[in-house]
């Protein structure tokens, strides 16, 4: 069996101990959940609406001075494009447009404004910007498309459809202005080149017409030396003639048929709803937000939380197996109030878990040879008491002759769940006053007989450690099976300490729900100092429903990981213990030597 246990996945219990802090945690997690998406829809709820209108922009490359360039694959970088419709000089101009009166009143119709005038550079450079329009713009481009997405984002309606088609118009205005200035500059040196030129070949001309002129009036018509000029001042004129005629070409191809403005592909319209907020994104981002902090704060707590989560954290801590989880038992509200559920309700869940603990005791009883067993628990209201007088009742049920002493010098409780007289007990025989024997009272149990506390002493450590406590112990285990002590909480006083050392056994007890792995630790140590021999714990109070466990494999009390436990012995539903090897009381001494008949005079 254990290599079954050893092949359970290490990740499966990480991740079925987050599901039990989730399962355990849900409603926290709900709660801060549903604060969340309700913040969330109060936020939406407070804000102002936004409307939203995009027009669409085809860029270009507006000046294609090469025949190719039009029609390029790569076409414009559109990083370049989108980051130029922010710029001072198109917000400028996007400003102008949107103070026309005709243009604030509807977007659509044609822009009657001269925006060659009203946005040239010299018309924009006094302007001063009013307000952050430019931040209300917001430029987006498809992958593998040259068209410009520009968004205004406004309260109005109206206002934001205005933005975005302002915005669109000056940058195509802006564009197509730098692409004219750019071919202005490019045509200007050829332009004063060409006039040069010109001024150059009107002198020559002039200086032919004179040559000729004085020649037809002189006896020099023949003059070699006056032809000969005349032909050189031709042959220059002739070369500037040619060069005039490569600079008009040149000019001719950086005329305005060269520029490629962007064109406006898709106006904006008028928003329908507003874009932000969005109460069903809000809502949703609420939920997931709340969810996230719902879960991240439940395994916070978890591993802040110094409580038990079960047998597991239980046995780590004690450094012992635990022999049983007692279920809390139903319908039991007041904790103060007795209740020996063994005896009324002998078939409950209850009943059946303390006879489990029952079944353990036994065996650690045969393997160790031990007959006294204490109960002990870090601090009070843990359930030691209820343990300690139902075991004590099971292990009777088992024919086993048990007296239940309560050790308990401070508070004590066992008798009452008998209804007992509580006026002699233990303090009265350690203090000489009666015999053990004179202390017992019979329970109406069979098998079972109890001494109460007595009266409460005035230095109870002092008189559990006396040399008469360990004398009494050596002269119940004579008569008795099992003698059970209930003692004082560890962490609280001295007492259980002082008896450990003469008890064969420690059973310690811890509530499901109230004791921290601080405690079961602390009180460990402080069994360890003295020597005690810890038999095991009981894991009490214990509701499935709302567990701390996160996972078990083995629930029953240690059916496969302690072999000597649980069902299927033959120590379980009241069957008294008779060994194979024939050791042990026969049946017929054991009715001989019932609990009724205990005396002074047992051998």
């Amino acid at each position: 069996m254990a290599a079954t246990e050893q092949q359970i996945p290490e990740e499966s219990l990480r991740l079925r101990e987050y599901v039990g802090v989730l399962t355990r945690r849900k409603w926290s997690i709900m709660a801060i959940t549903l604060l969340a998406v309700l913040a969330a829809l109060f936020y939406a709820q407070q804000q102002t609406p936004i409307f939203k209108s995009t027009a669409s922009v085809q860029a270009t490359i507006t000046l294609a001075l090469n025949p190719g360039e039009i029609n390029s694959p790569a076409g414009p970088n559109m990083d370049t494009e989108s980051s130029f419709v922010t710029t001072e000089r198109v917000i400028k101009c996007a400003s102008v447009i949107l103070q026309n009166p005709a243009f604030r009143a509807d977007p659509t119709t044609p822009l009657t404004l001269d925006l060659s005038q009203a946005c040239a550079d010299t018309a924009l450079t006094p302007i001063k910007l009013q307000g952050d329009i430019g931040k209300h713009v917001s430029v987006t481009f498809p992958q593998q498309a040259s068209i410009l997405q520009i968004t205004y984002s406004d309260p109005l309606k109206v206002v934001a459809q205005g933005g975005a088609q302002a915005f669109a118009l000056a940058y195509v205005q802006i564009k197509t202005q730098d692409a004219e200035a750019q071919l202005a500059k490019l045509r200007a040196p050829l332009l004063d080149e060409q006039k040069d030129l010109n001024k150059q070949a009107t002198a020559l001309r002039n200086e032919i017409d004179d040559l000729i002129a004085s020649q037809g009036t002189s006896n020099q018509a023949n003059n070699p030396s006056t032809t000969q000029a005349i032909q050189d001042k031709e042959a220059q004129l002739s070369g500037l003639t040619q060069e005039l005629t490569n600079l008009s070409s040149n000019l001719l191809d950086l005329n305005a048929s060269k520029i490629n403005p962007p064109q406006v592909a898709l106006p904006a319209a008028l928003p329908k709803k507003p874009a932000s907020p969005n109460k069903l994104l809000d809502g949703i981002l609420g939920l997931f937000v709340g969810i996230a902090f719902g879960v991240g704060l439940a395994i916070l707590r978890e591993r802040l939380d110094d409580g038990l989560r079960g047998r597991a954290d239980l046995e780590e801590s004690l450094g012992a197996p635990v022999l049983a989880v007692i279920p809390k038992v139903p319908g039991w509200k007041k904790r103060q109030q007795p209740r020996l559920v063994t005896l009324d309700q002998p078939k409950s869940a209850v009943s059946e878990a303390y006879r489990t603990l029952r079944t353990s005791v036994l065996f650690s009883a045969i393997q160790r040879g031990g007959k006294t067993i204490m109960i002990v628990s870090a601090t009070a209201g843990e359930g030691k008491t209820t343990t300690a007088v139902n075991l004590a009742v099971s292990l009777a049920d088992a024919n086993k002759r048990v007296i239940l002493v309560s050790a308990d010098l401070r508070k004590p409780r066992a008798h009452r769940f008998f209804d007992l007289e509580n006026t002699v007990g233990l303090s009265n025989v350690l203090a000489g006053e009666v015999k053990p024997w004179e202390a017992l009272q019979d329970p109406k149990v069979d098998n079972l007989r109890i001494m109460a506390s007595g009266g409460i002493p005035a230095r109870p450590s002092e008189l559990l450690q006396s040399e008469q406590m360990g004398e009494l112990i050596v002269e119940l285990r004579e008569v008795a099976d099992f003698v059970i002590l209930d003692t004082a909480p560890i962490l609280l006083v001295s007492d259980a300490l002082a008896l450990a050392p003469l008890v064969d056994g420690v059973l310690y007890v811890a509530d499901s729900e109230a004791t921290t792995r601080g405690a079961v630790s602390h009180a460990r140590e402080q069994l360890e100092q003295v020597g005690a021999p810890i038999l095991g714990a009981a894991l009490n109070n214990f509701d499935p429903s709302k567990g701390r466990s996160y996972y078990y494999p083995y629930y029953y009390p240690y059916r496969y990981r302690y072999g000597r436990y649980g069902y299927g012995s033959r120590y379980g539903y009241g069957e008294s213990y008779a060994p194979a090897n024939g050791g042990g009381r026969p049946a017929a001494e054991e009715a001989a030597h019932r609990l009724d008949e205990i005396s002074p005079d047992r051998p």
